[in-house]
Parts: structure tokens; C-alpha cells; sequence
């Protein structure tokens, strides 16, 4: 029985792995034509993972994540993981964003000879587009501030009669 505890102890010592996080945050400040102040922070998350015993790296993965500070405005936006911004736009006292995001897509099929299950999956590339609801009253300290979805061609036929801005980030995701 001891020795069994022993082994299993040992085993999941030398099976086990290390993981290693590095982050970084790089903040970029930029004052739009319109006036409007804009802050860009991104945080770049390197995580490795090492084996105990043998010390040998079985990878690295990154992976990042935006935030905005319109300051004039007292809004915010926080990004998913993979979410990129791209563009802003001020219209008639609403604010749009576009970005791009990475999605993860797995696709399910048959094998119509054995009858198994088979996944595939990748990574794909879309945009995405934003509208900023301000609900807010009593000098912005009562009330919501959220951003919805909506479509490509509701922002297309929104924005036409308003200016894009470009939103500074590294372009690691494009179309």
C-alpha cells in the first residue's frame, strides 16, 4: 500500500508540468481630430509550459487583450480575449467601434465508413461592430454605459454622414 502512494506521488511529480505567465502592459494615449481624448492599453499574456522534472518546454502560447478610455466621454471598453479595435466613430453624440476578433470555429462530420465522429476546427477571422448606450444622468454618476452589437450594415448606414478615427494597436488580427 506504501509503496503504491509512493509511486502514484512520484508519477504525478514527474508527469506534472510548470506554467509560466508573463505580462506586459503597453499604453498608448492619442487626441483624435474631433477634440476627443483616447487612451489604448494593451495587455500581452505569454503563458509556458515547462515539465518539472526534465525541464523541457512544451510551448508557449500568447494571447492579448485591449481596453479604451474615451476620457472626455467617461467610457470604457474592455475587449475579449482576441478582440483587436480598429476604428472609432463620434455620430450625433453616439459612439461606434469596429474591431476585428478571432474565432474559434470546429466543424463535426461523419465518417461514412467506420460511422465515428470526426471534429475539424480553425481560426477565423470577422469584424465586429459596436454602438455605446449611455443611459447615464446626475453628471454620469447614475444610470448604464454598455456596448451592443450590431450589424455591418447598421454601422455602414449609421457612419456614412460621420467620421472614422483609427484606433493605434500592433494590427495582429486583419481580415
Amino acid at each position: 500500500m506504501r509503496k503504491g502512494i509512493v509511486l502514484i506521488i512520484f508519477v504525478f511529480t514527474a508527469l506534472g508540468c510548470e506554467r509560466r505567465i508573463e505580462e506586459s502592459v503597453e499604453t498608448e494615449s492619442k487626441i483624435l481630430e474631433n477634440g476627443k481624448h483616447l487612451k489604448v492599453e494593451k495587455t500581452n499574456r505569454e503563458t509556458t509550459s515547462i515539465r518539472l522534472i526534465t525541464k523541457h518546454n512544451y510551448g508557449t502560447t500568447h494571447s492579448f487583450k485591449y481596453k479604451l478610455y474615451l476620457t472626455d466621454d467617461e467610457i470604457e471598453w474592455k475587449g475579449t480575449k482576441s478582440q483587436e479595435p480598429k476604428k472609432i466613430a463620434y455620430c450625433n453624440k453616439t459612439i461606434y467601434l469596429r474591431g476585428i476578433e478571432k474565432n474559434y470555429k470546429q466543424i463535426q462530420t461523419i465518417d461514412s465508413v467506420t460511422n465515428d465522429t470526426l471534429y475539424n476546427s480553425y481560426y477565423e477571422m470577422e469584424e465586429f461592430f459596436l454602438e455605446s448606450i449611455d443611459k447615464r444622468y446626475f453628471f454620469k454618476n447614475f444610470g448604464t454605459q454598455k456596448w451592443v452589437n450590431i450589424s455591418d450594415s447598421a454601422y455602414k448606414s449609421v457612419i456614412k454622414d460621420c467620421k472614422e478615427y483609427e484606433i493605434p494597436n500592433d494590427n495582429e488580427l486583419k481580415l
